[in-house]
Parts: C-alpha cells; structure tokens; sequence
C-alpha cells in the first residue's frame, strides 16, 4: 500500500525518551503500512540516532533516520521542512509530534479522521498537551503548572477544551495538509520561529485549524526550574521572532515585558505616588494563590509551593528572551553559514 501519512519527529539528546515514543507510533491504531516515520536529529551528542535506528529497524515500519548537519543548515524550522523535503511521494498529510511525547495509541486515527473529512480551507488538525505519568513530584508540578487552566488562560492547546478551532495548532500534537505546507513551510531563516509563525502565515491567508481534544499527546517536563526558565526564554526569542516579522502587536506576548518593567522601576514609582504603586504587586501574588489553589488540587504534593518561584521566573526569562531577540537576534540564511 502507499504512504499516506508521515509522522516527523524533531530530537535531539533524547535517547532518554525517543524510544517511548517510536514505540508509541508504531503501535497505532491505524493501518500502520500506510504510514512512515522520519526522525531528524539535530547533531545529538548522545545515542538519539543510534536508538531511534535500533527501535524502527526492528519494526515493520518505512522510516527515515536523518540528522540535519548532513544537510547544511540547522534549527528546528530547517528540520521540520526536511521532514516535508523527505516525506514519500505519496504522501497526502503531515504529522508531527515531539521526542518527549508519549501519544495514545488512536492518537493519529483521530487526526486523521479529522482532516481527512475537513474542507479545503482546513490546513491542518492539532490536539491538546496533556501531562505525562512520572513519579517525579517537581516535573509534575511544573508540567501541571505548564497546562493550568488559569495560568493558560484556558488555552485549549495544553488542555481539552470544547471548542471547534484553533488560531494555532502546536506541532507536538499535529497533522497538516502536506501540499499546503509544502508552499507555505516553516521560516528556517528564523531558526526556532517552528509552528506559531508558519500557522500566522497559513491563517493570514485563509486558512483555519481543526481542534481534536480527543488525539491525546502526554508530554513530559523537566524537573529542574534552572532548565524551565532556559525554556521560557527559548519560548519569548521565538515568539518574538513572529513579532518582528509580522509587525505584530498583541497585548498577550508583551504581558511578561510589562510585568518585568513594573518590577524595575517599582522602587522609585513607590517613592514617587506611595503605596497604591503595589497593588499590581499584590493582584500578581493573589493570582499565583490561585494558581497555587488548582495545582496542589491537581497534584496533591507540598511541590506545589514552587508555584511561588515558577510563576515569576516564567514571566522575568520570557520578557528576558523577547528583549534579547528585539535587541541582538536577526535572520540566519543558508548562504552566511
């Protein structure tokens, strides 16, 4: 039969995880001769090739194991269009998910049952994050923390949610039309912009994206606050990258740079107008109770108080990422490297 589907996963240094997932691919519900598996690594220093090799080579799944140096350019972007770029012939969709993902096993039956019936102006179908098993209290606070119903403002990407749409689908829980993406692709030139600049792009032009609570994708965190405020500046130069780009302004990304302005010029705004300068300071501790209400509900562990130190440092290193990439980040294009 042909390939009708092509699962690509971006990794790097995650032979701690990749395994799970291949696994969890190859046991699909769906006809799995119709589908094919690309793994690119991005010049891993541990065993990510050599597992991902092992695991495919032993099941009875086409499969590609690429690392994107070999290609002559790198970053995230670079490697989801090389998952495009190396897709078979015949392939009709696009799936992606991450190497730290453990998926359901109908999870990629539901994506496609959903963009298969979907109309001509449906790009691509994304499902919800939702919160890997581990015994590890400090990852489950922080992954708990990451897909909060409040601290998310009921985004229904990292939780289900009864909505038929949405304005971005991420790429650890997609499927896209592949002669779509294949016009539109991801910016490589941006390096780690990945799927919020590439869905803009589809969405200015009339696209929508299909939501399928139901295709479940668990992801796992890190347990290390150091590691997730690495993270959260990673996530304000990407988003930052859409920004520029595109001439956005959208109050919700410059949330964090406020916040970080508030807080350096708090002193001499006290001295100036007095106390009544405070009350954002106090509305913001009131809003990581609550926060700190729903997780320790949700995780029943005294782990929970590291809300009170995982909410600032999301905020600080976001707005640190947006401010580094405004003031130092520009477009890298194959032809400087």
């Amino acid at each position: 039969m042909s390939i009708l589907i092509t699962v690509g996963i971006v990794a790097k240094n995650e032979e701690k995880y990749i395994e799970e997932t291949l696994r969890g691919i190859i046991n699909q519900s769906i006809d799995t001769s119709l589908i094919e598996i690309i793994v690119v690594d991005g010049n891993s220093s541990d065993r990510t090739r050599e597992v991902a090799e092992n695991i495919l080579s032993r099941s009875n799944i086409e499969y590609k194991v690429l690392n994107e140096k070999d290609f002559g350019f790198y970053g995230l972007c670079f490697s989801r269009n090389l998952v495009i770029d190396n897709s078979s012939e015949t392939t009709k969709y696009i799936a992606y998910t991450d190497a730290d993902c453990i998926v359901d096993k109908n999870w990629l039956k539901i994506l496609y049952m959903h963009i298969e019936k979907s109309g001509d102006d449906t790009a691509g179908v994304g499902g919800p994050r939702l919160v890997a098993p581990t015994k590890d209290k400090k990852e489950l606070v922080i992954n708990n923390f990451l897909t909060s119903d409040i601290a998310s403002g009921g985004n229904p990407a990292f939780s289900k949610r009864n909505v038929a749409y949405l304005d971005s689908i991420p790429n650890y829980n997609s499927i896209y039309k592949k002669d779509i993406i294949s016009r539109f692709r991801y910016d490589d030139s941006l390096i780690i912009s990945d799927d919020n600049e590439l869905n803009l792009r589809l969405k200015k032009a009339g696209y929508n994206f299909i939501y399928a609570g139901d295709a479940e994708v668990y992801h796992r965190e890190t347990n290390s606050i150091l590691e997730f405020g690495k993270n959260m500046r990673n996530y304000g130069i990407n988003i930052t990258n859409t920004i520029k780009k595109h001439r956005l302004f959208k109050i919700k990304p410059f949330i964090s740079l406020i916040f970080v302005l508030y807080l350096i010029f708090l002193i001499p705004l006290y001295l100036t107008v007095g106390w009544i300068i405070l009350i954002p300071l106090i509305l913001y501790f009131l809003f990581a109770v609550i926060i700190f209400a729903e997780i320790i509900y949700k995780t029943k562990t005294i782990y929970s108080l590291i809300i009170f130190v995982l909410l600032p440092v999301q905020h600080i290193s976001y707005a640190y990422g947006m401010i580094y990439n405004f003031l130092f980040v520009r477009p890298v294009h194959r032809n400087s490297n």
